[in-house]
């Protein structure tokens, strides 16, 4: 099993310093693919600055200081992606995993009313048995729930590490949205219009900004009246 990769072989949506450390960890299979996420030691050593060599960053996260979600995370190589919240005993700070305006996952200071909260997005949904809906959210997790209003493509206000749904934010005309990939990644836009195709391509979202991107990469974050807030990401 390949543990490590050479540091020019990162992925490009791994925005780190190419020639600090030789050698970078590679993310291990779980919630996130491989492509869309950061193995935990790189995001503590190359981000965040937690530690300067694996080996320390290792003791930190033997130690029980670091939280993914909300749940301790020992694991070096555990792959976080968008929207996950890592939290470390001592920091003021939560981080939360957002995309720079180059399609790069990086890590910002998340907002002090944000604490013990988490979006993420419906990729599907489908009946259980007893009539109840399991959701299938983009970060790999999956929740159970009897609200049949919920759809894809809506995103759930979470309370981490419960993942009890507090808010849903629809997929809809008027609200606010993220975009996680095409040209105009990184940027909060909002929704003007919602274009179904009738082939198999994808549906297309208009925006008020004047420009349109396919459905996969719109993540809602807010409606006109309450908006997931963020604060700006370094680029």
């Amino acid at each position: 099993m390949i543990t490590k990769t050479k540091r020019q072989m990162v992925s490009r949506e791994v925005k780190i310093p190419r020639k600090v450390h030789f050698w970078g960890a590679t993310p291990a299979p779980g919630k996130h693919n491989a492509v869309d996420s950061i193995p935990l030691l790189t995001a503590l050593r190359d981000y965040l600055k937690i530690g300067d060599k694996e080996r320390e960053v290792t003791r930190i996260l033997n130690g029980k200081f670091v939280k993914v979600d909300g749940k301790i995370v020992k694991e070096r190589r555990y792959p976080i992606g968008f929207m996950d919240v890592v939290s470390i005993e001592g920091q003021e700070h939560d981080y939360r995993v957002l995309y720079d305006n180059k399609g790069r996952l990086t890590l910002t200071e998340d907002m002090q009313k944000n604490a013990g909260t988490k979006l993420a997005k419906v990729e599907d949904k489908k009946t259980i048995r007893g009539g109840k809906i399991q959701l299938i959210l983009h970060d790999g997790q999956n929740i159970v729930t009897e609200d049949q209003g919920i759809k894809s493509g809506d995103v759930l206000v979470l309370k981490i590490p419960e993942k009890q749904i507090l808010h849903t934010l629809k997929f809809q005309v008027g609200n606010k949205a993220f975009l996680t990939g095409g040209s105009h990644v990184g940027k909060v836009v909002t929704v003007k219009k919602i274009e179904i195709k009738e082939s198999s391509h994808a549906n297309m979202i208009h925006f008020e900004e004047g420009f349109a991107t396919i459905t996969d990469y719109v993540f809602i974050i807010g409606t006109p009246k309450f908006t997931f807030e963020f604060n700006e990401v370094a680029q």
